[in-house]
């Protein structure tokens, strides 16, 4: 039986790309680019994961996630030739803290936690994640739980199993939501279950049979609706 979901929140609750277009569009402006901001958006998303992996890899000490994606998005400028001011950092800056959650999460959430513990696992610093939460998601966590705990971005092994010590639960009892595959297959290897929130209609990695989430979806409402009727399901049975 699972009793807690953790819900990844940057691109999963969190609606990245509508949140940061207007600082995306600014660059672009300022610079008389032909580049579209979906472009630009595109290989920046792929930069910033790159920038985690690599503080992972290297092992030099947690950078965090704020600067991973501000180095993210200086790279993705000049690799279209564009050199970020001093003011279009600043507005990037804001934009990533007034992030918009996706238009169904609130209910989703909402009825969610009437039959699970929700808590938030992020990449996030952990005032930046109570920020969001707070003042952007407006949804009271049972626990917000950041990578700084571990000092490593996921989908490194130990995010996972030190939430299984933070909030007392097994981890076959904690399923992982997220829209990031590599978040679900680091859940997997760990022996966590997983939603994989397929928002972006992207294909799911090539992996092992055993590495790939128990559940796809398309969004929140379809979550909490499946998930209602496996409980129901099982409640039957037994």
């Amino acid at each position: 039986m699972i009793k807690a979901l953790t819900f990844d929140l940057f691109g999963t609750v969190l609606d990245l790309e509508k949140s940061t277009k207007g600082s995306i569009k600014n660059i672009i402006n300022n610079n008389n680019s032909k580049i579209t901001p979906e472009e630009f958006w595109a290989f920046l998303r792929h930069r910033q994961r790159i920038e985690q992996y690599q503080d992972n890899i290297l092992d030099l000490g947690h950078s965090g996630y704020l600067k991973t994606v501000k180095n993210g998005f200086k790279y993705t400028a000049r690799k279209f030739n564009m050199e970020p001011s001093d003011l279009e950092l600043s507005l990037w800056d804001e934009n990533w803290q007034n992030l918009i959650p996706f238009s169904e999460v609130s209910d989703a959430l909402n009825s969610l936690s009437n039959k699970y513990k929700l808590i938030a696992l992020s990449n996030g610093e952990d005032k930046f994640l109570r920020h969001l939460a707070q003042k952007r998601i407006k949804f009271n966590f049972d626990n917000i739980i950041s990578v700084e705990e571990v000092g490593a971005f996921k989908p490194h092994s130990g995010v996972y199993r030190k939430t299984s010590l933070i909030t007392g639960y097994e981890l076959s009892e904690i399923m992982m939501v997220s829209a990031n595959s590599f978040d679900t297959l680091g859940a997997k290897s760990c022996g966590m279950k997983a939603v994989y929130v397929n928002r972006y209609e992207l294909p799911y990695e090539e992996c092992h049979e055993m590495l790939k989430p128990d559940l796809i979806v398309k969004n929140f409402t379809e979550l909490s609706n499946k998930l209602t009727k496996e409980e129901d399901s099982y409640a039957h049975r037994n």
